[in-house]
């Protein structure tokens, strides 16, 4: 069997969408229809219906899945060791899944030293979806992740940093005059959260585990809200350490430790576990991980009003 049409089948597969597959193969849609008309016409099975706005695979499909995926996965291994990926000259696609806090934090790093290193590079970001990211990987929806909380299933990543929960306040709170917090006034205070959770991934739940479960008394739906809202009223918020000294310098915010010592949070990258194209999802995997190792500790955050 030709093998582009078994490229054409294992991204139309993982995909389930012939432009997501075009897109990852940098042909037309059209040049993907009718590789698929070939491969129903050899296999004499449909392989793909329609479900809504995607395909749904066919149980022929699925039993031929595995056999083509390795088939292909071989192949591509071996023409991988005879030829290199060259970021200079190369011109590729990738997807990269990113929280609000990925995008402020990490996106401006990366895209600068991928536009200094490959010219020819192009990024889509889309929002990340913890739950979604395991079906995510696994089809191809996405080659790299970063995110710092834990998908479903037994994805690992790798850490990429590490850092500690804290709680912060305007500098008017009545907390902001003792040094430390206790458990009772932590939980008598009046918190204020995200309701993504994307300000501080996992806290609920950490809070849960260490006898320190609170009900919100506002939950916004922005990271970007909270240190105005600070600011202004009189409520209390967890977040991590470098998103709070970074509010700080513009914002007249206090921190304080919290009562009890958090596992602190590791941001983690996850790339999709599909092998064929590995010389190009290797680097690019290497070009993100070092460029976030380099990305400024603080995040960035709109200042307020009057401010310069």
């Amino acid at each position: 069997m030709d093998l582009n049409l078994l490229r054409v089948f294992v991204a139309v597969y993982e995909t389930g969408s012939v432009s997501a597959a075009a897109e990852r193969l940098f042909v037309t849609q059209s040049a993907v229809s009718q590789s698929l008309t070939r491969l129903r016409r050899e296999v004499d099975d449909q392989l793909f219906g329609r479900d809504g706005r995607a395909l749904r695979a066919t149980p022929a499909a699925h039993q031929l899945y595995p056999d083509f995926h390795g088939a292909l996965s071989q192949v591509e291994s071996a023409l991988a060791g005879l030829r290199d990926f060259d970021p200079a000259v190369a011109r590729y696609r990738f997807r990269l899944a990113l929280s609000e806090l990925g995008e402020v934090g990490f996106l401006p790093t990366i895209l600068s030293s991928l536009a200094a290193e490959a010219p020819g590079v192009e990024i889509e970001v889309v929002p990340l979806d913890v739950r979604a990211l395991p079906e995510w990987l696994a089809r191809g929806f996405v080659d790299l992740a970063i995110a710092s909380t834990p998908p479903p299933g037994d994805f690992v990543g790798t850490i990429l940093k590490s850092e500690r929960y804290v709680l912060l306040m305007s500098s008017e709170h009545p907390l902001a005059a003792r040094p430390q917090i206790s458990r009772n006034a932590f939980l008598a205070a009046r918190h204020l959260m995200t309701s993504s959770d994307s300000a501080a991934p996992g806290v609920g739940a950490a809070l849960e585990r260490a006898g320190l479960g609170i009900v919100p008394s506002l939950t916004v739906g922005h990271t970007s809200a909270l240190p105005g809202l600070l600011h202004a009223g009189p409520w209390v918020t967890v977040v991590p350490s470098s998103l709070a000294q970074n509010w700080m310098p513009t914002w007249p915010l206090t921190v304080r430790p919290l009562p009890v010592d958090l596992a602190p949070i590791q941001v983690r990258l996850f790339a999709r576990t599909t092998s064929h194209e590995s010389a190009a999802l290797n680097w690019f995997r290497r070009a993100v991980a070092e460029a976030v190792h380099t990305a400024p500790e603080q995040f960035w955050s709109p200042q307020p009003r009057g401010t310069r």
